[in-house]
């Protein structure tokens, strides 16, 4: 792990996250890492371009490659013009020009094949984590995807029909905005009509979960499909239930009625109590009267602190960013 990422994971890094489930109404899912395993198609395809051309590509974080990178996965470049700037500043400067041939030409096309067959053959989407997302649209919840991509990847994602499980795709080579960039997760609260307390969001990188907390938004890092159930387990999800939405939401304004009259009916007792304390001569009509009211209120607390033991028990619990 880099100096940079120690830095990101210690903001946030075994913070309690205070969760109201009555709130969340979105899920928000990364998609490389998460629903699919990691590939480094582009990592291998820049190997077989070094092997091919005989040539030797930087990998470091601030090389040029990371510079392009970025601006392919934001779509300011396409995938195909991606390559013909690593060719150009890679390949062709260091070809002979005083023969009688001029420098070979690389055949761009012929990789982007290549790069588009090698993803579409290692990438699976997992149908566990189909299983859950399903789960999550049948409880209720709407469901987005919040990715760092490029035409190629997108392409073959599209045709495979991995984007039709979600309710919103929000994919960086289209919107031009990409993770951890702060204006990403404000452009899709923005699109969602909502806002950050209402959603959680699921990624791998911490570097991508630390702008999203910063926003206000519940983040869970994705380790592994067995460390996420338990972490629904302990949000109080873990069975996603049909329609479990609006079962939480049920509860919480069944607490929130009886709330309401637990207010009301202490305002009554305390103004019932002030009047019989008040006069003199406490009739045997007044005091059953009090008595009554008395007893009225009581119940009504009893019945607003069960209420109020649910909502803290099954409406509220807190998780840990780890």
């Amino acid at each position: 792990m880099s100096s940079q990422e120690e830095i990101e994971k210690s903001k946030i890094y075994g913070e309690k996250q205070k969760v109201r489930l009555y709130k969340i109404k979105h899920f928000i899912f990364d998609f490389g890492g998460v629903l699919i395993e990691k590939t480094f198609v582009l990592k291998n395809l820049l190997d077989m371009v070094e092997a091919d051309l005989n040539i030797t590509i930087p990998r470091l974080e601030n090389s040029y490659i990371r510079k392009i990178k970025r601006s392919l996965s934001s779509g300011r470049i396409s995938s195909k013009e991606f390559l013909e700037k690593i060719f150009d500043k890679y390949y062709y400067p260091f070809q002979k020009t005083d023969g009688a041939l001029p420098p070979k030409k690389v055949n761009a096309e012929y990789y982007i094949e290549l790069w588009f067959d090698l993803y579409s053959q290692v990438t699976h989407i997992s149908s566990e984590m189909a299983e859950i997302i399903e789960r999550l649209h049948q409880a209720g919840y709407t469901v987005s995807l919040m990715s760092n991509t490029h035409d190629i990847h997108a392409k073959s994602n599209k045709l495979k029909g991995f984007y039709d499980i979600f309710d919103n795709i929000f994919l960086s080579n289209e919107i031009g905005l990409i993770k951890p960039d702060m204006e990403k997760y404000k452009y899709v609260i923005k699109k969602l009509d909502t806002s950050p307390k209402k959603c959680v969001f699921i990624d791998d990188k911490m570097q991508n979960l630390v702008p999203a907390r910063e926003l206000g938004i519940i983040v869970i890092r994705f380790e592994s499909f067995e460390r996420f159930k338990e972490t629904l387990n302990e949000l109080v999800i873990g069975d996603i239930s049909k329609d479990l939405r609006y079962e939480i939401r049920q509860k919480y304004k069944k607490y929130k009625r009886t709330k309401k009259d637990y207010k009301k009916a202490k305002k009554v007792y305390k103004k019932a109590k002030k009047e019989y304390l008040k006069k003199k001569g406490k009739s045997l009509k007044r005091r059953l009267e009090f008595q009554r009211k008395r007893a009225q209120y009581h119940k009504i607390k009893s019945k607003y602190k069960k209420e109020r033991e649910i909502k803290k028990d099954e409406l509220i619990t807190k998780i840990k960013v780890t």
